[in-house]
């Protein structure tokens, strides 16, 4: 009898290997105490609710003091009062800022939560806020939990074809003043870029001759020339351009980001694909930025502090997102 279970046990994890694995991998919300967050903004941020004397931060401060207050000021009496509330509170909170982190359109979620804070705001008893924080719960939850541990942005693209523009004298005389300003000091950090001049566009952009690396190629609103730095030894993160090429006219600048390599999404606005970089502060924190194409440019819509949290005792990291700013992008 244990050899048939068994035998059924294996056959299950042969023929449904997917599902085993997902089970192994069910993402999970942390509890108050598993979490230390590096500052006391993104600590009040997910539990508004924080017992100062027993966070780690300074409770003889004055202004922590009066932060901690205010954050609990902001919601009905007694709800700090009210573990199990409290708790729920945590819960709400955690799952609106760490599910942003998640997700490849922040500004589309962000609009969800605006509404379910201001639902919250406009409590004034702790049953009220209860309703509420249910409400919330219901709807991330379900998202949450969806979405796999281990996942990269979704990966658009940006161009159709890329394009030799050699023959092209006058554009190849173009790319090659781009190239020499973009390869200064100031920019990439060298000036010997004499070997380029000799050097056709279309040959390996790797050799030493120039500190950048670029590509040419055909998008839904032209032809674009897009360059960035290069990278040395440990670095994660440069400078990168895209400029909108047309004959006769001078290059235009649609993006320009000192956080690149920049990761095309899925998503789009006004015929071109969303943008997407991260720059990495420190080994616990992100600075992710999207940028969405206006008509005329690429624009930062929406970026966040990608704050990390806790690590489970798989690895798995969780992280949420603080100071948010966003600008709305009319896309048509």
């Amino acid at each position: 009898m244990i050899k048939k279970i068994f035998y059924l046990l294996s056959l299950l994890i042969i023929i449904f290997p997917a599902y085993t694995q997902q089970i192994k991998q069910v993402r999970t919300i942390p509890s108050i105490d598993q979490i230390a967050p590096p500052y006391l903004s993104t600590a009040l941020l997910i539990n508004p609710c924080l017992d100062i004397s027993l966070s780690g931060f300074d409770d003889s401060d004055d202004d922590t003091i009066k932060m901690v207050d205010e954050a609990k000021a902001a919601y009905p009496a007694n709800t700090c009062n009210n573990p199990a509330l409290a708790n729920k509170l945590f819960k709400a909170r955690f799952l609106q800022y760490s599910t942003i982190t998640l997700v490849d359109d922040p500004w589309n979620l962000d609009i969800e939560i605006v509404e379910q804070n201001k639902l919250i705001s406009q409590c004034k008893d702790t049953a009220c806020l209860d309703k509420a924080l249910d409400s919330i719960i219901s709807q991330l939850y379900p998202l949450y939990i969806s979405i796999p541990i281990h996942r990269s942005p979704t990966s658009g693209q940006l161009c159709s074809d890329k394009i030799d523009l050699a023959s092209d004298k006058k554009m190849d005389l173009v790319i090659k003043k781009l190239v020499a300003s973009l390869s200064t000091d100031d920019n990439c950090g060298s000036k010997d870029f004499s070997d380029y001049v000799d050097n056709p566009i279309g040959e390996d952009k790797s050799k030493p001759y120039t500190n950048v690396l670029f590509d040419i190629c055909k998008s839904n609103i032209g032809d674009l020339f897009i360059v960035d730095c290069k990278m040395f030894g440990n670095q994660v993160n440069t400078q990168a351009w895209i400029y909108l090429l047309k004959p006769n006219i001078e290059p235009k600048l649609l993006f320009n980001s000192y956080e690149a390599p920049f990761y095309p999404l899925n998503s789009i606005c006004n015929g071109m694909p969303d943008l997407m970089t991260s720059d990495r502060y420190s080994s616990g924190e992100h600075h992710n930025v999207y940028y969405r194409y206006n008509g005329q440019q690429y624009e930062a819509a929406y970026s966040y502090s990608d704050v990390h949290l806790s690590r489970d005792d798989k690895g798995n990291s969780t992280s949420i997102a603080d100071l948010i700013e966003k600008k709305e992008i009319i896309c048509k």
